[in-house]
């Protein structure tokens, strides 16, 4: 768990860093042109997004440090039969109430900062690389990317979509490893690994 965490952490700063040499690449010239939400409707310039970054990475950090070394996942109250019980369980103690996850906190904070730990370290990785390949694709004029642009329309649209997507895999992912060990502890006989 020390060497998925201290790479994951590298990767991490590495993207992180990768997002910030390619958007410097234009920004100076015409910081109007950045899409970024604290940039484009708050107004932060370069400054205030660095600092920024670096705020949402430390807590990133301590979030999937929390997760690699002191989560331990819940024993859940009653066998779960599928993967939507198992968080319903561990979220609010009860089936059937998955639903609730879209506005609702769980009644345990400490399975949400573990999994969210898990989640959001995969996903400013995944896309940071996407926002650096986007900018060095759209500052040297890449060709194959130009007609990928003309054939979207908006490439952000399909970055976001990407995005999205890898936060239900990643979501689902946790949740489904979570799911097959609880399932394994109410079927002892029925090793989760084995199906």
């Amino acid at each position: 768990m020390k060497l998925k965490f201290f790479v994951l952490t590298f990767l991490l700063l590495f993207a992180r860093g990768c997002d910030f040499y390619s958007t410097g690449l234009w920004f100076f010239d015409d910081p109007s042109g950045e899409t970024n939400p604290l940039s484009r409707y708050l107004g932060f310039g370069w400054t205030g997004l660095v600092v920024s970054n670096i705020i949402l990475c430390g807590l990133i950090i301590l979030a999937f440090y929390y997760y690699s070394f002191r989560y331990r996942r819940s024993k859940v109250s009653s066998p779960p039969v599928s993967v939507w019980d198992y968080v319903s369980l561990s979220y609010y103690r009860q089936k059937g109430k998955f639903y609730q996850i879209l506005f609702k906190m769980p009644q345990d904070r400490n399975i949400l900062f573990g999994h969210l730990g898990y989640v959001l370290i995969r996903i400013t990785i995944f896309a940071s690389f996407l926002a650096t390949i986007h900018n060095l694709c759209q500052y040297y004029q890449v060709p194959v990317y130009d007609t990928f642009r003309s054939l979207v329309g908006r490439p952000l649209y399909v970055i976001y979509t990407l995005i999205l997507l890898a936060f239900f895999y990643f979501s689902y992912s946790i949740w489904n490893r979570e799911y097959l060990e609880a399932r394994s502890e109410w079927n002892p006989e029925k090793p989760a690994a084995e199906e």
